[in-house]
């Protein structure tokens, strides 16, 4: 296994991911859109969930359990991999310190693209039964506002919602997300889908996350205003199934696959970036802190962001 962190240094991470992600679209699966019905995937021992692009990529695999460890961890506790298994890659960044051009005594820190592989535990044998979390099919009914607005009002300096016009948008120079009236949508569930991803546009304010793909009002069609709409269906998918109701289907879904596409092939950073701004905007609308899992997203997002 220690070849296989040898073979992350020569090998393209960000054409490894796209590929994959090229993969499900062609065979027209959107990760975001796919049912976590196996629960967010998270590490075994560590109970730490897996976040930005590696959420996607491990919920599109559709294991009964979402539960995976790597190989060291697997031999800690004296379990092995199935015959013919292979592991599913995980980014991370890995931080580097390079000497600045200017000056020689001054670093400059940078995070460099980095990968491992892990095993679904459907993969593996001899894992000990109390690591093993026991499967339960929790079945429960829904109140959708209950779940919803709690998230709304819970994001900081939240823009203001009103429900003027019957077309949704988020107005970056006045700060207002507007909302067709609720009775203008088939279910509350496709109204909160629509208000979550007017709330993932909104976090690319200055004031907020200063996203330039939002900032810099990148005209219709250009690969940065692709972004911008990538990240808010991303973060509004997540945000869904954290308040456990459905994303919106996506209308005209053959199209959209097709432009999308069209983008990755051009550019293999692309969805990489994305989904660590989309995780970002999450976790700006759920007022969560940086916590360990922060190595997953990118740090100099900007850097790599499309101009």
């Amino acid at each position: 296994m220690d070849s296989q962190k040898n073979s992350s240094k020569k090998l393209d991470v960000y054409q490894i991911v796209t590929d994959q992600i090229i993969s499900l679209f062609e065979k027209e699966i959107i990760p975001w859109q796919q049912p976590w019905t196996a629960g967010v995937p998270m590490n075994l021992l560590s109970k730490r969930q897996y976040r930005g692009i590696n959420l996607w990529l491990l919920i599109s695999l559709n294991y009964e359990q979402n539960f995976f460890l790597t190989w060291d961890q697997l031999k800690s506790i004296g379990g092995s991999v199935k015959k013919d298994e292979k592991g599913h890659v995980v980014l991370y960044w890995k931080p580097s310190q390079n000497k600045s051009e200017e000056e020689s005594s001054e670093k400059k820190s940078t995070s460099i693209l980095r990968y491992y592989k892990v095993f679904n535990v459907s993969q593996c044998r001899d894992i000990p039964s109390n690591y093993l979390p026991k499967l339960e099919l929790n079945i429960t009914e829904h109140n959708t506002m209950l779940e919803c607005e709690p998230i709304i009002h819970g994001m900081p300096d939240c823009p203001k919602i009103q429900h003027k016009q019957q077309k949704a948008y988020y107005d970056i120079e006045t700060d207002i997300i507007n909302m067709p009236k609720k009775k203008s949508f088939k279910s509350e569930e496709s109204y909160y889908s629509t208000l979550y991803h007017e709330l993932v546009h909104s976090t690319g304010a200055e004031k907020r996350l200063g996203r330039k793909t939002l900032t810099d009002m990148v005209p219709f069609g250009s690969e940065s205003y692709a972004m911008e709409e990538l990240i808010a269906e991303m973060g509004s998918a997540y945000l869904c199934h954290d308040s456990g109701i459905l994303p919106n289907e996506i209308k005209d879904k053959v199209s959209y696959l097709s432009n999308w596409l069209e983008v990755f092939k051009n550019d293999k950073r692309f969805i990489v970036t994305a989904s660590g701004h989309a995780q970002k905007a999450v976790d700006f609308v759920l007022n969560r802190k940086e916590n360990e899992s922060k190595d997953e997203v990118n740090q100099s997002l900007d850097e790599s962001m499309v101009s």
